[in-house]
Formats: structure tokens, C-alpha cells, sequence
């Protein structure tokens, strides 16, 4: 049990130590001056790691597209299709905005409470007509389309998370005074909040991810049946889906979100008792033989 709750508390803080250093990466871009783009990008002079739903609602609204923009899609598409929805557990501040207004417990039994009914819709529908995050990533690009500018953006946490970050930056450099350092902090706090859902049901950017995410193949979860308790020993443990905060259940493909949703929090391998879950480069067979994580 003491390793359990060690290996727990190690993938939460690497998972922590991720998103600080997206931020990070954010605050380097503004001191060296690198990056283009929106304030949700980052990069080496005219190539960019751009926010995709972000690039995408800019080149409709502006109905140009440009080579910088499709360099840094064209990045952001080949680590989704390597790593999938990977951001959204890693490299979002979402989870960790989370922590901080509403404290590490809340946060936790939000995550792990199949109660409190963590998705919109039955997992076998998640990513289908149902899901109100595909709804809300069509209204995001037909606003912009409609309307001439990112309409998105101007809620979106993650840009708000960095925008929040460079007129801070502002403050302590030119030493000016901003209603941003006021307004943002807020709209953040009232989205965590109030909108305690956010990316189960409103996140048009994990609509996106996900709609590329149905091509990676690559470091999914896979249970081994040799070592896991319900397979081996027909113990009714359903441990690794009761955390998962996307409703993937590795033993129950009719009940189970589609693995593309994914987003390799380890949050399964890290509660199963006898540590049967991994996520190989290529998952093996199920059944076949391999080591514990």
C-alpha cells in the first residue's frame, strides 16, 4: 500500500511539474522574445507550437493561411497522433488551476467519482453526436467564421492561463497596470469553478485533440490478464476504471469511452493494486505476457 500511495503521488506530481513547465516555456518565449502567434504559443523565431484550435480559428477569421501556421499545426498534429490527447493531462493548466482554487482533495474525488456522473454522455458515446464538447467546437469555428475574430479565445482557460502570465509579466517589467491582472484571474476562477466541468463537456480544444487522437496508436494503457485481479482471479476489481477521468474501462469495451480519449494520465496504472497496467510504444495483445508497471 506505502508503494502504491508513493507511485500515486509521483505520477500526480510529474503531472504538476509538466504543466509548470509548459508555463514555463510560455514566460522563456516572452523574456527571449521567441514565438509567434497567439499568446497560447511558443517557439524559435517564425515557427511556433501553436494552440491547433487556436491556428485553425485564425486562419477563418482571416481566411489566410500562412506557412509559419501550418509548420506549427503541422507539429502540434504529429504529437497528437504520437502521444494523443497526452496535453490535456500534461501540458494544460486546467488540472492545475484545478488544484489551486479548489484544492488537491476536490480535485481527486472529482476525478475518481463514477457518482457524480464525470462525463456529459454514456462513455460508449463519448466523442459522437452527443457530446457536447463536438458541439461546442462547431459553435467556436462558426462564431469565428460569423464574426471575424477567435470568438473562443476570448474564454478559452488555457489562453486566458497565459494571457493572465504575460500581463503579469507586463507588471513587473514596464510596471504597468493593467484591468486584465484583475479580469482574467477572475473569468479563470469562475471557469474552474462554476463550470466545474469544463473539459468533460465545454472544451472544444479536447474535441479537437480527440478527433485526431482516432489515429493514435501508439502508448495506450493494456492490461495484463496474467497479473490483473479480475482476469487471473475473477476478483471483481474495477480500481483502474473508477479513475479514470475519460470512463476507459480496460475490461469492459461495451461500457468503455473510446480509447482515443485516452489522455495518458496513468491515473489507472497507478491505482491497480497489482500494478497489470502499462502503456508500451505499441500495445501488446491482451493476455500476453509482460512486466507490471
Amino acid at each position: 500500500m506505502k508503494r502504491e500511495g508513493k507511485r500515486r503521488v509521483r505520477a500526480s506530481t510529474l503531472r504538476v511539474l509538466s504543466a509548470l513547465g509548459v508555463a514555463a516555456l510560455v514566460c522563456l518565449g516572452l523574456a527571449l522574445h521567441t514565438g509567434t502567434g497567439t499568446p497560447s504559443s511558443f517557439g524559435i523565431a517564425d515557427i511556433a507550437a501553436l494552440c491547433p484550435l487556436g491556428g485553425v480559428e485564425a486562419a477563418i477569421a482571416s481566411r489566410t493561411v500562412v506557412p509559419p501556421l501550418l509548420i506549427g499545426l503541422a507539429m502540434v498534429i504529429v504529437l497528437t497522433l504520437l502521444l494523443g490527447r497526452a496535453f490535456c493531462a500534461w501540458g494544460c493548466p486546467v488540472p492545475l488551476l484545478r488544484r489551486v482554487f479548489r484544492g488537491k482533495k476536490a480535485s481527486k474525488r472529482d476525478a475518481s467519482s463514477r457518482d457524480s456522473g464525470p462525463l456529459d454522455v454514456p462513455a460508449s458515446e463519448r466523442g459522437g453526436l452527443r457530446d457536447s464538447r463536438n458541439w461546442v467546437l462547431g459553435g467556436a469555428l462558426l462564431s469565428t467564421a460569423v464574426f471575424g475574430f477567435p470568438v473562443f479565445c476570448l474564454i478559452c482557460p488555457v489562453g486566458l492561463t497565459f494571457a493572465t502570465l504575460i500581463a503579469v509579466w507586463r507588471l513587473f517589467q514596464f510596471n504597468e497596470v493593467a484591468l486584465s491582472l484583475l479580469v482574467f484571474p477572475a473569468m479563470l476562477a469562475l471557469e474552474v469553478l462554476v463550470l466545474r466541468k469544463w473539459c468533460s463537456r465545454f472544451c472544444p480544444l479536447g474535441a479537437l485533440l480527440s478527433l485526431v487522437s482516432r489515429l493514435n496508436k501508439t502508448f495506450r494503457p493494456v492490461s495484463n490478464e496474467a497479473t490483473c485481479l479480475r482476469s487471473s482471479k475473477g476478483e471483481p476489481c474495477h480500481q483502474c476504471a473508477d479513475v479514470c477521468p475519460e470512463g476507459i474501462d480496460l475490461h469492459d469495451a461495451s461500457g468503455s469511452a473510446p480509447m482515443h480519449e485516452c489522455t495518458k494520465c496513468r491515473a489507472c496504472a497507478d491505482a491497480c493494486p497489482m500494478h497489470a497496467i502499462s502503456f508500451p510504444f505499441l500495445p501488446k495483445r491482451v493476455g500476453e505476457d509482460g512486466d507490471g508497471v
